[in-house]
């Protein structure tokens, strides 16, 4: 297959899974070999409520900060395996939102602007390069959280593991 036909077929499967989002609510757009959210995605379902989303399994380095905007009742997002770095402070503005799966990123440092999301209740970073948590703060910000999974972040400093599991809110199930 050339690059013009893959390049063809990729569009045409964006095309179609946003035609399908309209309906569902669910847009996913895992394992399309994007590296950017393109304009073309927010024009294809603009005036349709998107729920869940899904980005997994691409080559995106960078968060769509327009997602927050075009998606503000979103409440599941699903960007594990990509090479995102960090999440930008826009994200903090997405309230609704109630699962994050970041696993498998390229972050070092845990995502601060997930903290005034009060409604979460699922987080997952694992196999990312976290090294670094303020546990208090964490802890304090997100009430709500069931459940945590910070396995194979292997940088993530002994004192700070211990911290995790020793302040660990009982209800809360933890991953390291």
């Amino acid at each position: 297959m050339s690059i013009v036909q893959s390049a063809g077929k990729g569009v045409t499967q964006v095309v179609e899974r946003c035609e399908a989002a309209k309906e569902s609510g669910f847009l996913d757009l895992s394992s399309c070999q994007l590296m950017y959210m393109a304009d073309a995605v927010y024009m294809l379902i603009k005036g349709h409520e998107i729920t869940r989303i899904s980005i997994q399994d691409n080559s995106m380095k960078k968060f769509p900060k327009k997602f927050v905007i075009k998606f503000p009742t979103a409440t599941i997002l699903n960007m594990a395996n990509n090479e995102i770095t960090e999440l930008p402070e826009e994200i903090s503005s997405w309230t609704s939102l109630k699962g994050l799966n970041a696993a498998k990123n390229s972050m070092t440092k845990f995502p601060e602007a997930i903290l005034p999301l009060k409604n979460l209740i699922y987080v997952d970073l694992n196999g990312n390069d976290i090294n670094e948590i303020e546990v208090e703060l964490l802890y304090s910000s997100l009430p709500n959280l069931i459940k945590l999974n910070l396995a194979g972040n292997v940088n993530l400093k002994e004192e700070v593991k211990l911290k995790l599991r020793n302040l660990k809110p009982e209800k809360m199930e933890l991953i390291l």
